[in-house]
């Protein structure tokens, strides 16, 4: 039964997810954006002002961490000197506080590497600040 409710809770948060264009062969998006939902309780990938419990991801590849938010960060985070590139959001996936100790992101992080590279090439595509980027 908990399971059969697990499963129930699952298809209506991919039901609520924007659907955006992904290519149809490419599985790897397809399970990074599966991946992502237990992102989504905190983050969003569409511009938006509203703050969840976590900052919005919006255009965040290329960008300083803990930088172009209003979003109060942690001092660790604020202090470090990352850019977040395709590299370092596998690292911050894998284990946040083994990359920055004293972070306040509570995720214990993904272990599988297939599992991370899926997930950053989903954020790389959900977080694209353009539309010409998304559709690749």
């Amino acid at each position: 039964m908990r399971m059969r409710k697990e499963l129930l809770l699952v298809l209506l948060a991919l039901g609520s997810m924007p659907m955006q264009a992904l290519p149809a062969d490419d599985a790897q998006l397809k399970r990074g954006r599966l991946l992502f939902m237990q992102c989504r309780a905190c983050h969003d990938t569409e511009p938006s002002e509203a703050q969840k419990v976590g900052p919005n991801l919006h255009g965040i590849m290329g960008r300083a961490a803990a930088k172009g938010s209003e979003y109060a960060f942690s001092e660790s985070l604020a202090s470090s000197d990352i850019v977040w590139t395709a590299e370092t959001l596998d690292r911050w996936i894998e284990r946040p506080s083994a990359l920055i100790p004293g972070t306040t992101m509570v995720f214990a992080g993904i272990t599988s590497s297939e599992d991370r590279a899926a997930l950053v090439a989903f954020l790389e595509h959900a977080t694209a600040s353009s539309e010409s980027a998304k559709r690749r």
